[in-house]
């Protein structure tokens, strides 16, 4: 039988989109780059914190480690639904009392299956329908791109605009036949924040063309100087600019995705929210309690706690500004303003991140694997990204290695 060939049954064609992920695709590139004996290796290129989120994240999960035995509701729990209220109200104070929680948010087990789910809720909307993702992208957004039935379409973020992606700047027949929207702030992988303006003009094209505006928000509580603008509080001023009009939905054509992965450190907890246009938010209700992920109730109440407090995330926030000096210190760069990813400029990233396994033992993560050419241009290209999410002894080992390539790789530059 160690001949014979498997028959593979035929499956849905449209998957193989998932064949060459980032991670598939650095496996390959590294899998003949030895590390240098002796040392350990580093490893920067996976986007998960390794620090703990603090007592209070325990202590919870003890006090509430209870009713397991109850199935989870779609709808989750008056406390939760509190807890997001004052969230809101604390980080967001103009979109506080701004649409009734109980009809237009739900829990949501991370972003990342409610991301590919929304997909599906404008599949059909439009004939001949285009999905629109910022590039670099998560791969959660391609899945819902995938899931919604519409051509595939990358919006390119570079550094001369911050690193957000121009959708203004779109043609209007694209705009029209759009039904879907990702966007991303602070960014992911490159750190930019989208301005309360460009925000708000999103959500207007959004009404104006009639598409879903998703609007991935995980890191808009890990920042540096300013907290960034958000969603929320942009279409609230919309609101109040266009007239408060009780009939008319604040958040129509806007969903807002919001997580305790990075803003608690809590990413194994699988817990966050999502808010937005009441008639997307009534169609998800109805598509998760049929076939989707829901947070159990004890890790609701978890979640309520954390969302209820921010000392933690201030803690948290500042061991990051602590690891983004020492790459300041160490690479001469000026940190982004939010996220906890360091978008490195490199020449040839492929390249580098090579000879950094090989030379410096260090994994990280090529840009052009982060994104897809589109016009032409790959907008990854020339970057590394370099999560700075260990504790800072292993961070600046880290950053120490990378600048030995870095500086090296310059001093040829400037020798040649």
């Amino acid at each position: 039988m160690t001949d014979a060939k498997w028959r593979i049954m035929k499956l849905n064609p449209e998957y193989s989109l998932f064949d060459g992920n980032m991670f598939a695709q650095m496996r390959a590139l590294l899998a003949d780059q030895t590390p240098p004996s002796g040392r350990a290796l580093l490893d920067l290129s996976i986007g998960e914190p390794q620090i703990a989120g603090g007592s209070l994240l325990t202590d919870s999960l003890a006090a509430h480690n209870d009713g397991w035995q109850f199935y989870p509701k779609a709808a989750g729990h008056p406390r939760f639904n509190a807890a997001v209220e004052h969230y809101i109200a604390r980080r967001w104070p103009a979109a506080a009392g701004l649409v009734d929680l109980d009809r237009q948010m739900l829990p949501v087990p991370g972003t990342r299956e409610p991301l590919a789910f929304l997909g599906g809720l404008v599949k059909g909307a439009k004939p001949d329908a285009a999905a629109l993702i910022a590039n670099p992208y998560y791969h959660a957004w391609r899945a819902g791109a995938l899931a919604s039935g519409a051509e595939m379409r990358y919006l390119n973020a570079f550094a001369a605009d911050g690193f957000v992606p121009d959708i203004a700047g779109q043609p209007d027949d694209l705009l029209a036949s759009t039904t879907i929207v990702y966007l991303c702030s602070p960014t992911n992988p490159q750190g930019g924040v989208m301005s309360r303006a460009e925000i708000k003009s999103a959500i207007r094209l959004a009404r104006h063309h009639d598409f879903l505006l998703v609007m991935d928000e995980c890191y808009c509580d890990i920042w540096r100087g300013t907290p960034p603008a958000g969603a929320l509080e942009a279409a609230a001023e919309i609101h109040e600019e266009d007239g408060t009009d009780p009939q008319t939905d604040p958040l129509r054509n806007l969903v807002v995705l919001n997580s305790l992965s990075k803003r608690s450190s809590a990413a194994g907890l699988r817990a966050g929210f999502m808010i937005g246009d009441a008639a997307a938010i009534g169609l998800y209700a109805k598509l998760v309690a049929n076939s989707g992920s829901l947070v159990p109730t004890p890790l609701l109440m978890v979640a309520a706690d954390l969302y209820e407090d921010d000392d933690h995330v201030a803690a948290i926030r500042a061991h990051y500004d602590h690891s983004f000096a020492l790459a300041a210190r160490y690479l001469g760069v000026t940190p982004p303003q939010g996220g906890f990813f360091l978008w490195l400029p490199v020449g040839d990233d492929q390249d580098f991140v090579k000879r950094l396994m090989r030379e410096q033992a260090v994994r990280a993560m090529p840009g052009s694997f982060m994104a897809e050419t589109s016009d032409g241009v790959n907008p990854g290209a020339g970057y590394v990204r370099l999560a700075l999410v260990h504790d800072h002894d292993q961070t600046e080992e880290s950053l120490a290695r990378v600048a030995a390539l870095h500086d090296s790789q310059a001093g040829t530059a400037q020798a040649g």
